[in-house]
């Protein structure tokens, strides 16, 4: 009996064990569960919130707010007014605590809120809010703070706001403040950097910005430091004298009008003196394209890239200081030399301008550039009424060129180089001689060419064929002979040939472009010539999207009533979806796995994602079921594939945008978001969804997804959930 109760007490022991250690598993589980729950209590009542808690930064510095987390109500980011505005940004701010009012001002800015109410005032205009601002109190800290809506705050000041629910992150950089005519302005726009005779110029103490809707450069820092030309500014009478090789500019801070070369001229904004509230780095601003202009310079703005480009248009002109010469000893006379720059071809040129015509016998040529990089004509039977002269240009070929005669010497002009990889050519036609030198191509374009006078940029097309790794660049009329004249510029690898076609039927003329693989690009304006960008697609564009339309070739998916579901996938993801996706308004790039009634494996249709960069994946199906009156719209993702991406993007929060859209747009029945682990958006490298749009096997669903129209909502569905998850 004794050995009996022993062996019962022991097995007492052990299950009392088992139970405290299940107890306590419970418990921790239940606190674990628990941590993840915030008490909080607002308007009159004590909630346990289970959505995000947010943290918040400024400027990449996570802002100490006493262990307490901002909190999302109505969908709007809410954090407290003290810990992120006050403190976080020192935007001034007051708090009344009897009517509820809280007031921001910071330069020139200001909002208005009041507790318990959506009626705001931003920057002196009345406003609507989502969610009003709310008194809450963190019950487990015991502390109250006053949460107000944070995009709209930090908007109204010029603060760039951005929100990752993926990490629970609200990510706030501070403005960039310009003071001028006697107040601080929140800048938003662009910050341009300028190019000077192909050179990329510092821009870092001042970068041009669009002040007065005219872009604007730092004049000292632009026209004295970079250009090298003669520079004063007087301040006491406020007047900015610049002169260049062929003109004299004369202005003045606060006014339009200018004197050019003595006459009066009109500016398209007034010079302003203007600084900088992060570094107190003070500049006089000009505009750019009338000043660059009118000193006889070419400029151009472009507006993707936010860079101003300006080339010198002549380099020197040298003209006769005498016009006696020994008519015995020399048959001949100099009279004129100077170069210029051929912006469509990118050349330099340099002419030599004689009293007579010149042939190849009175001119001696030597080739020295192999060894030291020099190039030197002598005119033996010429005499030069020039004065010795020379001109340093410092260029990316071109070191220097000189003209000289010593008295038993002939005359001679020599060019010296930076380098002996040098493309001339020279010409002597009636008494003039001409050289003509090619400039470096910049490597920022894989191809440059002309842009022919009665073209404009905007009349110019693309069309991306990428499934045969090539492109084409449309230009209205037939420009054959204009591009035989001026030859195509190539400086890439992964170019592998271009050709030249003038199409009948469309009466453009086509530029293909072929490439050794699969590659993104983009045209750019460069004023009378145009740059084309290649790379890959992930380095050209922002947004990249893949769309992949089930089965196909010998895979049709499921049938009714003679339909395949491959078919009506094509018909809708690509027929329809291209004209969104590839419309010129769209900043999401769309790639698809197949575009005609080809086969293509799963294997294939995933690792297409990671081959041209992608952001995300979408996939497109057709429903069906042995019951007819199964219906409605499903969309999939994958647990296992459900990581925030880099922008925070997640398969979930993909499937929610476009399940929604697809329901309300087409009058779906919903059946919900559901995971899965079907192939393409498991074994994805980016977040992924599966769409079963709906059931072919069902009458009323088979109607909506065969029906034009209904195609048509679906595909502009699918496009705008892709520009909404981008945008989120």
């Amino acid at each position: 009996m004794k050995k009996y109760t022993s062996v019962m007490n022991k097995a007492f022991k052990l299950c009392m064990i088992f139970a405290v250690m299940v107890l306590f598993a419970f418990i921790t589980n239940a606190g674990t569960s628990y941590a993840k729950t915030l008490k909080i209590r607002y308007n009159n009542k004590t909630v346990y919130y289970k959505g995000n808690q947010i943290v918040s930064y400024i400027d990449g510095k996570k802002v100490k707010a006493g262990g307490t987390k901002g909190i999302k109500l109505n969908k709007q980011v809410m954090v407290s007014y003290k810990d992120v505005f006050k403190k976080g940004c020192g935007i001034k701010t007051t708090y009344k605590k009897s009517s509820g009012k809280i007031t921001f001002s910071a330069n020139g800015k200001s909002v208005k809120l009041k507790v318990g109410s959506k009626k705001a005032t931003v920057n002196g205009k009345k406003k609507t809010l989502k969610q009003a601002p709310v008194k809450v109190k963190y019950v487990k800290k015991k502390i109250t703070k006053i949460l107000v809506p944070a995009k709209t705050v930090a908007k109204a000041f010029g603060y760039t706001y951005s929100y990752s629910s993926g990490n629970q992150k609200l990510s706030l950089t501070s403005p960039f403040l310009i003071y001028y005519d006697k107040e601080w302005h929140v800048y938003n726009k662009y910050f341009g950097g300028l190019v000077y005779d192909n050179i990329t110029a510092d821009m870092n103490y001042m970068p041009a910005m669009s002040i007065s809707g005219s872009v604007m450069i730092p004049a000292e820092q632009v026209l004295k430091n970079i250009m090298g030309l003669d520079y004063t500014y007087e301040p006491s009478s406020g007047t900015i004298s610049v002169k260049s090789l062929e003109h004299k500019l004369e202005m003045n801070i606060g006014s339009n009008s200018a004197v050019l070369d003595g006459s009066k001229t009109t500016l398209g904004a007034a010079p302003v003196i203007v600084k900088r509230k992060d570094t107190n780095a003070e500049s006089i601003m000009i505009p750019a394209h009338d000043v660059i202009n009118m000193l006889g310079y070419y400029y151009d703005w472009n507006p993707t890239l936010n860079i101003i480009t300006i080339h010198t248009k002549t380099y020197f002109s040298w003209k006769a200081s005498e016009s006696e010469y020994d008519k015995e000893k020399y048959s001949n006379s100099i009279k004129e030399a100077f170069a210029t720059y051929d912006i469509n071809n990118k050349s330099i040129i340099i002419k030599t301008v004689f009293e007579k015509s010149v042939s190849t016998n009175d001119i001696k040529l030597t080739d020295n550039i192999a060894d030291s990089q020099t190039l030197l004509f002598e005119f033996e039977t010429a005499k030069s009424l020039i004065s010795n002269s020379s001109h340093i240009l410092n260029g990316k070929t071109i070191n220097s060129v000189e003209l000289a005669q010593d008295k038993e010497q002939p005359a001679k002009l020599l060019i010296t180089f930076n380098n002996n990889n040098i493309d001339y050519k020279y010409e002597i036609k009636d008494n003039t001689l001409t050289i003509t030198i090619a400039e470096e191509v910049s490597t920022d374009y894989a191809i440059r060419f002309g842009r022919p006078d009665a073209v404009q940029f905007s009349d110019i097309s693309t069309k991306d064929d990428y499934m045969n790794n090539r492109f084409f660049i449309y230009i209205p009329g037939n420009y054959t002979e204009y591009y035989a004249a001026n030859k195509i510029s190539v400086n890439s690898s992964v170019i592998k040939n271009t050709s030249i076609y003038y199409n009948e039927a469309s009466q453009v003329t086509e530029i293909m472009v072929n490439t050794t693989k699969l590659q993104g690009y983009k045209i750019v304006s460069l004023g009378s010539v145009v740059g084309v960008i290649v790379d890959n697609p992930g380095n050209v564009y922002e947004h990249i999207v893949v769309l992949d339309p089930g089965h196909g070739g010998k895979d049709p998916g499921a049938k009714s009533k003679g339909v395949n579901e491959s078919d009506l996938n094509l018909k809708i993801l690509y027929e329809c979806a291209k004209e969104y996706f590839d419309s010129p308004d769209s900043n999401v790039k769309a790639y698809w796995t197949r575009t005609d009634d080809t086969f293509i494996s799963l294997q294939d249709r995933a690792a297409y994602a990671k081959s041209v960069g992608a952001d995300i994946f979408i996939s497109l199906h057709m429903n069906s079921s042995t019951s007819s009156t199964a219906k409605g719209t499903e969309v999939y993702y994958s647990t296992v594939n459900n990581t925030p991406s880099p922008e925070g993007i997640t398969s979930y929060n993909l499937a929610a945008a476009c399940i929604s859209r697809i329901v309300a747009n087409l009058g779906m029945s919903r059946r919900g978001i559901k995971s899965a682990n079907y192939y393409v958006i498991k074994n994805n490298t980016v977040p992924a969804v599966l769409i079963e749009l709906g059931f072919i096997t069902n009458n009323s669903d088979f109607n909506t997804i065969t029906s034009a129209q209904a195609q048509q909502a679906a595909a502009k569905s699918i496009f705008d959930a892709a520009i909404a998850i981008f945008n989120e």
